[in-house]
């Protein structure tokens, strides 16, 4: 490690570097300048205790010492006084002996915490998740086959998992936003495949929920009793210019016609809702099946750089009917816009996901290299990556929340997203650029979510906080 200088020494150190070919240059500081040295020098040496090995530990204990009782004997303080404090200290507020931890607090006379019962299912969840999807994550991202058996196997395990958002009435939780959105922060922790997939099928369940009573019989009924799956293919409604897909109304429904460029899930989904432009504009929703068609073709499976496992599609349709009966909604023209205006943070929770499944990469490497600047990496990713998430949660249920502030947060969970991922990939060092090493896995999910459900606003703000 290279000395950094100025700094305060003990009184024989310039001997000791003069009688060693060197020449020592030093400035004798006067009594405010001294005070304030020892209280740099205190961290510095707090420092040293930090990254110590266990055999080193003592020394750089006894330094830490030395640095207080110079400090207690230049503010010519009272060690009597000093201890008496300490005592009482004790006294009122214990010591240090039981090994606690303080994870999180509570405002028990705000009425802004999850419910117990959410609390719960978020607790189980995550259990499944560590035991079940941490271990095997790399290959969830790269085998549909075993994704597609851990999204079955977190609905056998417990189906209020995949209904978090659908109503009670309907058989779902009826989930809180701030319940709903630590979900989705966590589940992106542990896989952004199993992640992109749910929230898939949970938007799904959602719309259809909104949709007639003869929609929620035909289907709804049908995925929650027979445990299938549904996806959405209505991306493409951002886009400006041209229409992807027409639909025109024709007797007994409408008619589709054009492409759809973007649908995940191909051979795990059973459904997926597709999004159409009428003439004037309006938005038209309807249901299909996720299976090749007359009129209905798909491509083959995308090649991607991250979550290849979820099977990203094409669609090709030609004329193809859409019955009355499967049309779920029509909204306004530019709804979608409208939509993601008001929705713009929702995104962002899974980029903040992705940034703390990061972190745990950079923490583990913080007790394998013993280095400051890796544990000061951390230490400030961890301050602000908690911090966010504060802020994010709590804008969720503020209705008068300011867009370019909820704006700022996306960015901001983004931007955290790749700076965590990369300080993992930094600190795994060459293990980083191994196939199944999950440093490079958290970049390229990162790389996903600062395009998942992008607007033209997202982007400027992202390459803002990039410097650009």
């Amino acid at each position: 490690m290279i000395p950094k200088y100025p700094k305060l020494v003990r009184d024989k150190i310039p001997e000791i570097i003069n009688t060693k070919n060197k020449k020592s240059q030093v400035k004798v500081l006067n009594i405010n300048e001294y005070k304030k040295a020892l209280k740099q020098k205190l961290v510095e040496e707090s420092q040293e205790v930090l990254t110590a090995q266990e055999s080193d530990l003592m020394e750089e204990i006894a330094d830490v010492y030395e640095v207080i009782e110079a400090l207690i004997f230049s503010h010519n303080l009272d060690k009597n006084k000093i201890a008496e404090i300490r005592e009482n200290k004790a006294n009122l507020k214990g010591k240090f002996k039981e090994r606690l931890l303080l994870i999180a607090v509570e405002n028990l006379e705000e009425n802004n915490s999850i419910p117990d019962s959410e609390t719960l299912i978020l607790n189980s969840a995550e259990d499944f998740l560590k035991t079940e999807i941490l271990p095997q994550a790399h290959l969830l991202d790269r085998n549909p086959d075993i994704l597609k058996e851990k999204l079955n196997l977190m609905n056998r395990v417990n189906p209020d998992f995949l209904r978090l958002k659908l109503g009670k009435n309907l058989g779902g939780l009826g989930m809180s936003n701030k319940g709903f959105y630590s979900w989705q922060i966590m589940i992106a922790k542990y896989s952004g495949a199993l992640s992109f997939l749910q929230t898939q099928h949970q938007s799904a369940m959602v719309m259809l929920a909104q949709s007639s009573a003869e929609i929620q019989h035909k289907y709804l009924s049908k995925i929650l009793e027979e445990n299938l799956f549904c996806g959405v293919g209505f991306s493409h409604l951002r886009r400006q210019g041209k229409p992807c897909l027409r639909a025109i109304p024709v007797k007994g429904g409408y008619e589709l016609t054009g492409f759809v460029p973007w649908i995940t899930g191909y051979g795990i989904f059973d459904y997926f809702i597709i999004g159409a432009t009428m003439i004037d504009r309006t938005e038209l929703y309807g249901i299909l099946p996720f299976s090749p068609q007359q009129n209905l073709q798909f491509s083959s499976v995308m090649k991607l750089c991250a979550m290849n496992s979820t099977n990203t599609v094409t669609a090709t349709l030609n004329q193809w009917f859409l019955s009355e009966e499967d049309v779920i909604m029509i909204k306004p023209a530019n709804a979608i816009h409208e939509k993601d205006k008001k929705n713009v943070l929702h995104n962002g929770f899974f980029a903040l996901g992705c940034a703390q499944g990061a972190l745990e990469i950079l923490r583990e490497n913080c007790q394998k290299l013993q280095l400051t600047q890796v544990n000061d990496t951390y230490n400030q990713l961890k301050q602000e990556i908690e911090d966010l998430q504060v802020n994010m949660l709590t804008m969720v249920d503020n209705p008068d929340a300011d867009f370019r502030e909820k704006l700022s947060l996306r960015g901001k969970a983004i931007n955290l997203a790749f700076r965590s991922s990369m300080a993992g990939i930094i600190s795994s060092k060459g293990q980083a650029n191994q196939d199944d090493n999950s440093a490079n896995r958290y970049y390229r999910e990162a790389l996903v979510y600062s395009v998942s459900g992008q607007t033209i606003p997202v982007l400027q703000e992202s390459l803002f906080l990039l410097g650009g």
